[in-house]
């Protein structure tokens, strides 16, 4: 089973690595995520800790057809053409991560978030508290 997370930004919005992870800890969740990468060269698995315990996802970047999209979808999304999408397989510690940096990466760079890949997008104001919120039940899984 692999769940992805999909964010939806604007070609030139992605903010540096490192205040990526600056602003996931701002927002006061415990996940340190590797921010030794480049967005447009890196492809694959981006390391991380969540609560000092291993985590992460893999991480891709691609630019995104809105013609895929249903008239309401490509509204919501007005000019977010490039997509982030963060994957994580069967490990909830890790889906703990992805949740977490998409929600803040969405809020970063004024983003809609697809939870699952599939819409309703979550809209970058109010990402970081649907993690938030989520955090709690995700974390009762880790040990399931």
């Amino acid at each position: 089973m692999s769940v992805e997370n999909n964010i939806f930004v604007r070609p030139g919005s992605l903010p540096a690595p490192a205040d990526w992870a600056a602003a996931i800890r701002e927002a006061g969740f415990e996940l340190e995520i590797d921010s030794d990468f480049r967005w447009d060269e890196f492809e694959g698995f981006l390391p991380a800790t969540y609560k000092g315990e291993p985590a992460g996802f893999e991480l891709y970047v691609e630019d995104f057809d809105l013609s895929e999209l249903s008239d309401d979808e490509q509204a919501a999304l007005e000019d977010r053409t490039l997509l982030v999408t963060l994957v994580t397989h069967a490990d909830m510690r890790q889906y703990m991560s992805s949740m977490i940096a998409s929600a803040v990466l969405c809020s970063m760079a004024d983003g809609q978030l697809a939870e699952g890949g599939e819409p309703p997008f979550i809209p970058a104001a109010g990402a970081i508290e649907w993690a938030r919120k989520c955090e709690p039940g995700v974390e009762k899984l880790f040990d399931a």
